[in-house]
């Protein structure tokens, strides 16, 4: 997204060094002298402090109503958020402000942070003799078990999800009318920015619009799934790599597991003959060069490999933090299955108590992952299928570990944000954030976005590293004459389907129009490949006391997992609502990622639906399906999800 401030960069950096802030009200540099004070219990950050500067100029000497922040996660954007309204309560008389987020989770976050006015006091936001203001930011939180409406009347700061506010619905239609015709003027807060793709979203923006004496937009990734961006414009940017610099944020490691397999399960399609080839066997190439990447991460053996290597870095998480913290794994998958296989195998095999969070989950298990990096909590991990996104902030998560690929950068930034915040927050002391990823899922990209400190290559799980992966200080590339600044276009990420080679030459208007072509080319292949081993070439054990490194040779170190076959096998009636349900979660998730409304998910679901039947089910409707059938298309779910990209989805909604 294009910074819109720099032309003004100079302007403003000799404002601020003069120090008297000419041009401001007489309320306003009042304001800023009480955050400015050096004397203060609780300073701001220095990215605060410029944040908050750019806000006040852009407002007051620019005239700007509609600006957007870019703060990295984990860089105090809710603080400049109640400064704003501190500000705008103290010199421009704003009465209500309207803070508007994306899902329940940031809904939660900010209701605790504002509740009673929490924020305005440990900050002392309003200054001396001012400080009465305070009783005008009561909070309201629009739920469904709030009295209605009226309820806004009563506060300062009214707290709601997007979606009470959709024409859509009788509750969005009531709520925005009562703010439209009884509510005065207001200063609209848009945290997540990045979430309004949604034509909904857009538009009750649009209707608050001549209503909002000011908005503001807060995001770390201002750039939308849709590849557009927010209408408002960006006059403040702090990327990683400053947060790095400024050591407000861990630095990241990722770690990557060997990938050579020695031996793989064969099912004959016709036959269900299981048959097993290893690298003598002629066939053995061809099949593994069949393998697809989630084959790599989601095959039993695979999947408990990357979690024992993701577990010796909580491990290693557990000496530093030396009883002050406790380190958390957060496991991210593609589907609701697939993070059950990986919360059943860290319950069974690692013996560690998980958390699964899924839109499935109910109330208790949402607010069980807020306090779940308490020592009070007894998980030592959470699973998560896209709910623990942007505003699930729980800064003891230490490692990651990717059991998905991700094609967009805005959620694979946000994934990864999830772990930045540092832990121990007023100390120098280096802190990092393991990720542990398949080389497999080509994310090489995403490294680049989020300036990855180091990148370990061929890792076992009895690797073990201490200290040495603590990143010394970066040195950072910064902009000397903004007044040169050239922009240039953001490079484009890769999305891989199996028949990449033709579509990724046509373009995305061509496929959007022509998705029901597209779908009907996609071809699934039905012999199908199962990694039950994989090599290791050699084991390194480090001692950390003695500093000794022993090398083993290759012996019995190979791993063979148990058959993934279930001992009891599942009705028919049974696959037929696993297959429903994998297919609902998929229409959730692609709909997350392609920037649309979760309202139409039904639409998509009968869309996918329709493809099954078509491609595998022979035209047959799922209650004649036969059991081989349902489960290859259960077993097929990654593919499906691959071939339903953006564009084929915005055709469809289109459509």
């Amino acid at each position: 997204m294009f910074d819109s401030f720099q032309q003004y960069a100079r302007q403003f950096d000799d404002w601020v060094l003069e120090g008297s802030y000419q041009g401001v009200r007489e309320e306003t540099r009042e304001f800023i002298e009480n955050i400015m004070d050096q004397k203060r219990p609780i300073r701001f950050w220095r990215v605060q402090e410029r944040a908050l500067l750019r806000v006040i100029y852009s407002y007051e000497l620019l005239g700007k109503k509609n600006v957007l922040l870019n703060v990295v996660t984990g860089g105090g954007k809710t603080a400049v958020i109640a400064a704003v309204m501190a500000w705008l309560k103290l010199a421009h008389g704003v009465r209500r402000f309207l803070i508007i987020v994306p899902n329940l989770i940031v809904r939660d976050r900010i209701e605790d942070d504002f509740k009673d006015s929490q924020v305005f006091r440990r900050f002392q936001l309003f200054p001396k003799g001012k400080e009465q203001l305070i009783n005008d930011m009561a909070l309201t939180v629009l739920s469904s078990d709030s009295g209605g409406p009226q309820d806004m009347l009563d506060s300062g700061i009214i707290l709601g999800n997007i979606q009470q506010f959709y024409s859509t619905n009788i509750s969005g239609k009531r709520n925005l009318a009562f703010i439209m015709n009884f509510i005065g003027d207001i200063a609209v807060f848009n945290d997540e920015a990045h979430n309004t793709p949604a034509p909904e979203y857009s538009n009750v923006l649009s209707i608050l619009s001549p209503k909002a004496r000011f908005r503001l937009d807060t995001t770390a990734t201002p750039d939308r799934a849709d590849g557009k961006t927010p209408d408002s414009e960006m006059i403040f940017y702090y990327p990683i790599s400053e947060g790095l610099e400024d050591r407000i944020i861990k630095s990241i490691v990722v770690y990557e597991p060997q990938a050579k397999a020695v031996e793989l399960t064969y099912t004959n399609p016709k036959t269900g003959e299981r048959k097993t080839v290893t690298e003598l066997d002629p066939e053995f190439e061809k099949a593994e060069k069949g393998l697809e990447e989630w084959h790599w991460i989601l095959d039993p053996e695979p999947m408990k490999k990357q979690i024992a290597i993701a577990l010796q870095r909580i491990e290693e998480q557990k000496r530093r933090a030396n009883g002050r913290y406790k380190p958390l794994l957060f496991i991210v998958t593609m589907s609701i299955e697939e993070a059950k296989r990986a919360q059943k195998m860290l319950d069974d095999d690692f013996k560690v108590k998980t958390l699964l969070v899924t839109e499935e989950s109910d109330e208790q298990d949402r607010e069980e992952a807020k306090r779940i990096g308490s020592f009070d909590s007894p998980y030592g991990a959470v699973v998560s299928v896209l709910m623990l996104r942007e505003g699930w902030d729980v800064p003891q998560v230490s490692t990651i570990l990717l059991l998905r690929k991700f094609s967009s950068p805005v959620y694979g930034q946000q994934v990864i944000g999830r772990g930045l915040r540092r832990i121990i927050r007023d100390e120098p002391e280096p802190e990092i954030l393991a990720v542990v990823d398949h080389p497999k899922l080509l994310h090489d990209w995403l490294w680049r976005l989020v300036v990855v400190s180091k990148i370990r290559q061929g890792v076992t799980p009895e690797d073990r590293f201490g200290d040495e992966d603590l990143p010394l200080k970066l040195k950072i590339q910064k902009l000397v004459k903004p007044e040169n600044f050239i922009v240039i276009p953001e490079p484009e990420y890769e999305t891989k389907i199996d028949f990449k080679k033709t579509s990724e030459k046509i373009p995305k208007d061509e496929i959007e129009q022509n998705w029901r072509q597209f779908l009907d080319a996609a071809v699934y292949d039905r012999d199908t490949w199962i990694i039950t081993r994989t090599k290791i070439e050699e084991v390194r054990v480090t001692d950390l006391g003695e500093k000794k490194v022993e090398i083993l040779q290759p012996g019995n170190n190979n791993v063979t997992s148990q058959s993934p076959i279930p001992i009891r096998e599942k009705s028919l009636e049974e696959l037929r609502e696993d297959l429903k349900t994998q297919v609902l979660n998929v229409a959730s998730g692609l709909l997350v990622e392609a920037g649309f409304g979760g309202l139409r998910k039904g639409e998509l679901y009968s869309t996918i639906m329709d493809h099954i039947i078509s491609k595998i089910f022979h035209d047959k409707p799922l209650s004649d399906a036969d059991r081989n059938d349902i489960e290859f298309a259960i077993f097929s779910m990654p593919q499906i999800r691959k071939i339903f990209t953006p564009e084929i989805i915005a055709g469809i909604l289109k459509g």
